[in-house]
């Protein structure tokens, strides 16, 4: 059966004393740790922090990095949506509404200025005034501070996840029979 081997598929002996040989170490194939995190406490927390959810997904951990991928997209397209209201707020805080134009008693025609315009009698207070521009600018600020939030969340989340990699505890909820428990398991 040893004949029956090839010799050069047989490495497991090698002759050291000819000058041009040469040793043949294999490398022991190393096992992962499956106590270490496959991203360190500070890269998932810049992962997190640049693109909120990036960390926890690296972490394998999705259901919460898709919580922060929708307040993301949630919050930016507030942010978009209110800097609209307020660009249109802005583009019509100075606009009136004519409620009525002067008119000749005598004709009933309308009174005309020296533009050739009519001359209102009567407007109505716009709507988009002066508060209502506040308030869309006050609205922005709560958007991006939302957003800044989200960022800050994210990454200290994804930190303290990868801290606690190793951390064999799950809390978990049940439906016992006289209502929902809350369950802690932790293996020693």
């Amino acid at each position: 059966m040893l004949l029956a081997i090839r010799p050069e598929s047989a490495t497991a002996q090698v002759d050291t004393t000819r000058r041009d040989s040469t040793r043949v170490i294999r490398p022991t194939p190393q096992l992962p740790d499956s106590l270490k995190p496959p991203v360190s406490p500070g890269k998932a927390f810049l992962n997190s922090f640049f693109v909120p959810g990036l960390g926890q997904s690296r972490l394998g951990r999705p259901i919460p990095g898709a919580i922060f991928v929708g307040i993301e997209v949630v919050s930016i397209s507030m942010l978009l949506k209110t800097d609209n209201e307020l660009r249109i707020a802005k583009n019509q805080a100075s606009n009136a509404t004519v409620n009525q134009y002067r008119t000749d008693p005598a004709t009933g025609a309308p009174v005309l200025d020296q533009f050739g315009q009519p001359v209102p009698l009567d407007t109505v207070a716009n709507r988009f005034d002066a508060d209502r521009v506040d308030a869309k600018r006050a609205q922005i600020e709560d958007w991006v501070a939302v957003l800044i939030f989200n960022h800050l969340i994210a990454g200290a989340d994804a930190f303290v996840a990868s801290l606690l990699w190793d951390f064999p505890a799950r809390v978990g909820f049940r439906h016992l029979p006289r209502g929902v428990g809350v369950g802690l398991s932790v293996r020693w």
